[in-house]
């Protein structure tokens, strides 16, 4: 795979983009009537040849197969802003947390690595229960001193599930851990 200057990349879009309106690309200034410029086949190619070099721009200039383009590091300041909205789940709580950050260019935070490390650190813990059926999450002693509960509910089917979720306290113990828990799954990748 080869990568092109991008540079030149942007200069040639201004150029195509340019003459797709037909323009001169050099002044920029309209082209005459009867100017090739403004052949209707010409500018139908210029929109072609402008969304495929503004695809090989999106992927960041680079020929043949596409390339993932790295986000940022999921932005650790907008913690600060974080204020207490009400009890709820980990994915209601997780997106609030996600809410102010861009995600085209910030690695959104994962409810999953969360939950995964409140099992890990005896929080949570995972059970077979007999009522459902199945494995379920729920809260530990430890879990519930720090403001996670677990209630059994019933689904809009009727089906039971065990509905965990976060208070104020254990927002704001989630809130101060995230560092912590972001610098240790980085470190495994």
């Amino acid at each position: 795979m080869e990568q092109l200057d991008m540079s030149k990349l942007e200069k040639a879009l201004i150029y195509v983009d340019r003459i797709a309106d037909g323009k001169n690309p050099v002044n920029n200034m309209p082209a005459d009537d009867d100017a090739v410029l403004n052949d209707p086949n010409v500018i139908r190619c210029m929109f072609f040849v402008k969304e495929a070099l503004t695809a090989l721009k999106n992927n960041g200039g680079v020929v043949g197969k596409a390339v993932k383009i790295k986000k940022k590091d999921f932005p650790l300041e907008t913690l600060s802003e974080f204020h207490f909205e009400e009890k709820k789940t980990i994915t209601k709580f997780v997106e609030q947390l996600n809410a102010p950050i861009n995600p085209d260019e910030y690695e959104k935070l994962s409810y999953k690595i969360i939950t995964d490390w409140l099992k890990k650190n005896r929080y949570l813990q995972e059970v077979d229960d007999e009522k459902i059926g199945k494995k379920v999450t729920l809260t530990t002693e430890k879990g519930r001193a720090a403001g996670i509960t677990h209630s059994l509910q019933n689904n809009l089917n009727g089906a039971p599930y065990y509905r965990v979720e976060y208070d104020k306290p254990a927002q704001e113990f989630i809130v101060s851990i995230i560092p912590a828990i972001l610098a240790e799954v980085r470190s495994q990748d």
